[in-house]
């Protein structure tokens, strides 16, 4: 089981120069970025530049569809632009499969990565979208090392409530997940149960995946985009993000992401193109 991003950027070395199409970079943060990954010899980034961002974007897309590319990077365009262009069956990256954003978060507090979802693409959580959720983010947590990975189904409470519409949703997903043996699935779990075995113990709930959650599905978008935020700016956690469902991985950056944390996320992306 990888724990750190150290172990994934020592893996790096093995992988060779990923030809990566980068989406209108404009910034400086993002030169500096590409010329961190090119000087290493992990990324031969194929820029993708234009006045007008979404043509930019698909001669990107079109690249990697066509081989050009082995993976795609977000640059300087709005998220929902070029999420509608991977989207297009017409460019030929969509698969059959929901996209869904997975973070992954490293921290100190906890002895083993945290995998995030969904906290950047799908606002509607069911009996649809969730499966896919997790079916992405076990594909990670597989290039991750981590088997049968442990996954918390958060909420607010542990009970069935009718005034939280999630608590009945993870409900299902539980029951669904059972006997499959791929995964140990729990919810509704609150998130100090998630995290801590002591705080399963003091509220009397008997836990399979209490302190040894792996992947941790929010009850909402925002829910989910919130934790992972916190945890890295105030609780001084590593992390990186991927968009996963297409036809390769999306390294989805931020102009608020620190220098390291876009480095983490082209590292994910890397690990996730090598172990496929």
């Amino acid at each position: 089981m990888i724990k750190h991003f150290r172990e994934i950027y020592t893996m790096m070395r093995g992988f060779g120069p990923a030809r990566m199409a980068v989406v209108n970079p404009q910034q400086e943060y993002l030169q500096y970025v590409l010329d961190k990954t090119e000087q290493k010899e992990i990324i031969e980034p194929l820029v993708f530049l234009n006045d007008d961002p979404v043509i930019a974007a698909i001669e990107a897309v079109e690249a990697v569809a066509s081989g050009k590319a082995d993976l795609l990077m977000k640059g300087d365009i709005d998220t929902a632009q070029l999420l509608s262009i991977i989207l297009n069956k017409d460019y030929g990256l969509r698969t059959d499969k929901l996209l869904s954003h997975v973070a992954v978060v490293e921290t100190p507090f906890y002895n083993r990565l945290m995998l995030c979802s969904d906290g950047g693409i799908n606002i509607k959580l069911n009996e649809e979208t969730v499966p896919a959720i997790v079916e992405n983010a076990l594909s990670l947590a597989s290039s991750l090392d981590i088997q049968q990975p442990n996954v918390a189904f958060l909420s607010l409470v542990e009970t069935i409530t009718p005034k939280l519409p999630s608590t009945k949703l993870w409900d299902k997903m539980t029951k669904k997940y059972k006997s499959d043996e791929r995964l140990i699935a729990e919810g509704p779990l609150a998130l100090d149960v998630a995290l801590s075995t002591r705080a399963a113990e003091k509220k009397a709930i008997k836990s399979n995946v209490s302190g040894k959650a792996d992947i941790f599905i929010g009850p909402t978008i925002t829910s989910t985009n919130m934790m992972v935020k916190a945890l890295m700016i105030v609780g001084g956690a590593k992390g990186g993000g991927l968009i996963l469902g297409a036809k390769c991985p999306i390294v989805l950056l931020s102009r608020s992401d620190s220098r390291r944390t876009k480095m983490n996320s082209i590292s994910l992306g890397l690990l996730a193109l090598n172990r496929k």
